[in-house]
């Protein structure tokens, strides 16, 4: 009867032991994501901002229609289509027939020609009109609500 008891005994505090490891595991994995998430939620806000400031003298020469400026990126109605551009017209993140606005997509080269050391898999949306960024992709915030535009990032 002692050796029931006993093996019992132990068999509940291997169980306890698992409990705990079980829950400091989901712990531990949980932090290590939350940092991720901060890490590649700053990478893509740096970069949103490095694109603004140099968006935003081309916008300026462009306006003051400073030989040879033009606007870098295709016009946002050549890729009207797009799937991404869609769901940001759905979500009414853009306006692509809004008169103040004037979106261009950022793709890989496009940002080289902006002398920016940035890779996307997809591409960036530039407002030259309202000097605004905006991630196709989206990401969480702290909040964890989804935001598109460099101007909703806290």
């Amino acid at each position: 009867m002692k050796n029931r008891k006993s093996l019992l005994a132990t068999y509940i505090k291997i169980i306890l032991v698992i409990a705990v490891i079980a829950v400091a595991i989901y712990g531990i994995i949980k932090m290590v994501n939350d940092g991720y998430n901060k890490e590649e939620f700053a990478t893509i806000k740096t970069n949103m901002l490095l694109i603004q400031g140099k968006t935003e003298i081309i916008a300026q020469k462009v306006d003051i229609k400073e030989k040879g400026a033009k606007y870098i990126g295709t016009e946002i109605k050549e890729k009207e289509n797009d799937t991404k551009i869609q769901n940001l017209i759905n979500n009414n993140v853009i306006d692509i027939n809004s008169k103040n606005s004037n979106y261009y997509c950022l793709d890989n080269n496009n940002l080289k020609e902006l002398e920016l050391d940035i890779n996307v898999d997809d591409y960036y949306i530039v407002d030259y009109k309202k000097n605004d960024v905006i991630y196709v992709n989206g990401i969480q915030d702290q909040n964890g609500n989804m935001v598109y535009k460099l101007s909703d990032m806290e």
